[in-house]
């Protein structure tokens, strides 16, 4: 009977003693998880990207090396695949605007003349380039194929002034000298903007651009 209370101290202290260790192990669990946590938080930047697909790196590394020369960014559909187009604009005139696809691994840059002349046909494959500089007005047609955007239409409108400074413009396809009518009618067979939309319409900039292609699903 002596030894009774000397028992229950003993579970007692036990008790305490293991909860005490509970509570210990729990706590460092917790903070365990919370450095997990952070270290997580400062490993999303958007540039440490691990699991994505393989145009999705390709675009990532090429942005890389062009956000010093262009400052907004779009992703577009131009053919009917499931990747996506890139366009980038220019900081300036003549840097100009550039669409790139993802095709056989490798992403291709189509540069366009100037910036913000550029239109799309959804799903079609057609880009559309039209701009001009200095009396000249540049319209290019491009359709996009495995092998990238191909010109598959160019015609030129230029300004002049003849000797009674008198203005009048000289037409062009394909570099070829052709006549007012005849410039007119290819344009408008090789051009059709009622479906098109301009390619900068959706633009951001290049930390958003990075998620949106990050975050493509």
């Amino acid at each position: 009977m002596m030894n009774k209370p000397k028992d229950l101290f003993v579970k007692v202290f036990v008790l305490v003693l293991s909860l005490m260790i509970l509570v210990s192990v729990m706590c460092a669990c917790q903070g365990e998880q919370s450095l997990n946590n952070e270290k997580s938080e400062k490993t999303s930047d958007v540039t440490e990207v691990y699991d994505v697909c393989k145009w999705q790196s390709a675009y990532l590394d090429f942005l890389k090396t062009h956000k010093s020369t262009h400052k907004a960014f779009a992703l577009v559909y131009i053919d009917d695949d499931d990747i996506p187009e890139l366009y980038l604009r220019g900081v300036d005139e003549a840097t100009g605007d550039s669409v790139c696809t993802y095709k056989n691994g490798a992403v291709i840059e189509q540069g366009l003349h100037r910036t913000g002349g550029g239109w799309y046909v959804e799903k079609c494959g057609k880009v559309i380039n039209i701009n001009g500089h200095m009396g000249q007005k540049h319209t290019h047609v491009y359709e996009l194929s495995e092998d990238g955007l191909e010109l598959v239409f160019k015609a030129i409108s230029s300004e002049r002034i003849n000797d009674r400074i008198e203005l009048y413009f000289e037409y062009s396809i394909w570099d070829m000298p052709v006549s007012e009518s005849e410039y007119t009618l290819a344009v408008e067979e090789a051009v059709d903007l009622e479906y098109a939309q301009r390619l900068n319409a959706v633009e951001v900039d290049y930390d958003t651009i990075l998620k949106q292609i990050i975050n493509f699903k």
